[in-house]
């Protein structure tokens, strides 16, 4: 018996679709509601390149919850959530009606000038595998960038091939998407979003004022909150202003990335002791932690499963790399304690010597 994978979207079936249009409010661009559902044949070659565009991009990474809005106290007030929970309680009788309410929700958060209008495709899929466990979802896409595609048609009478030129959406390339899962409702729902590189107002109007999400405090979460902790205690507080050169700072850096990558479970002590080793600079360590909760607003475990998505996804971050006068580059991956650093008072400029035993 074949075991079931942890997150697994190959075999997800398309069970509902519909289509509006959505336009920039503040642009005065308009918002077009479509009265009926879209049926696509099963397997048909669209089939195939619709279930490619809408779930492509989604890999395993940071799960959210459904968030309170703002000025309220519980995730059941999110109207999002409410659509959503409706839909999965009669999706036959409520998904036009609620796929409507939600095209109007986004329509309501397109306010920003750089805020493309276009396609918002919702929809109901079956069979996704998510934690390991089979799952129904509501999928909310949406396409903003055109492209131009030249059409060669039949041969005409004449002889010749008609040629024309259409605009459409790319299948290559998912502008916006999430995926609610049916499951953890209690909760706010399991939600997941296509990535974005970026955290422009463009990226997050999309997961704050539409969605309204907070982060799902599982094992990404928490890795993922050390590995950026273990980067800003080195760029704020183990730095140059406390007298700690470059190559000691990129060395703790790549320990501490080499410790979540041979590690299958986090114990702070261990990481303190294994990782920072000096005491004044494990006492620093713990300060900077209690820092970066209060700033943050989030917690930070001392103890948790380490999630290797969390660990790649983080990688870079960790730089290894020292950069002289944006021409040279040296590359420490260990034994920072075989670079020193000086300066050359006749040559008025700083150097670094770096002793080794073989060269290969």
């Amino acid at each position: 018996m074949s075991k079931i994978k942890s997150f697994d979207l190959s075999n997800v079936k398309l069970s509902q679709l519909v289509i509006h249009k959505v336009g920039n409010k503040t642009q005065e661009e308009p918002i077009e509601l479509a009265e009926f559902e879209i049926e696509i044949e099963n397997y048909s070659p669209l089939y195939k390149s619709v279930m490619d565009y809408f779930l492509k991009s989604f890999k395993p990474g940071p799960m959210y919850h459904f968030a309170a809005p703002e000025g309220q106290e519980s995730f059941t007030d999110n109207e999002v959530f409410v659509a959503t929970e409706a839909i999965f309680s009669n999706p036959y009788e409520q998904f036009m009606t609620r796929s409507r309410e939600m095209a109007e929700l986004l329509f309501e958060a397109s306010t920003h000038p750089r805020i493309k209008g276009g396609e918002l495709f919702i929809a109901v899929l079956r069979d996704c595998v998510v934690d390991g466990d089979v799952v129904d979802a509501i999928g909310l896409f949406k396409a903003e960038h055109k492209e131009m595609f030249l059409t060669v048609g039949d041969k005409t009478d004449v002889g010749n091939f008609e040629l024309e030129q259409s605009e459409g959406v790319s299948v290559k390339k998912l502008d916006k998407g999430c995926l609610i899962f049916k499951c953890e409702e209690e909760k706010g729902f399991k939600v997941m979003l296509k990535d974005s590189p970026t955290k422009s107002v463009e990226a997050l109007y999309w997961k704050e004022s539409f969605l309204q999400l907070k982060p799902r405090e599982d094992n990404f979460f928490h890795t993922k909150n050390y590995l950026d902790m273990c980067v800003g205690f080195v760029e704020e507080v183990f730095n140059e202003d406390h007298a700690v050169e470059k190559p000691a700072q990129i060395d703790l850096l790549n320990r501490s990335l080499k410790y979540f990558n041979e590690k299958e479970d986090f114990n702070v002590v261990d990481f303190e002791n294994n990782v920072i080793e000096e005491p004044e600079a494990i006492e620093a360590f713990q300060e900077y932690k209690v820092d970066f909760q209060e700033k943050k607003e989030i917690p930070v475990f001392d103890e948790f499963k380490v999630s290797k998505e969390a660990v790649r996804k983080s990688k870079k971050e960790f730089k290894s790399i020292i950069k002289l006068d944006k021409k040279i580059n040296i590359t420490i991956s260990g034994n920072e304690q075989n670079v020193e650093k000086g300066y050359d008072s006749e040559r008025n400029m700083n150097y670094y010597m770096i002793f080794f035993n073989e060269e290969e």
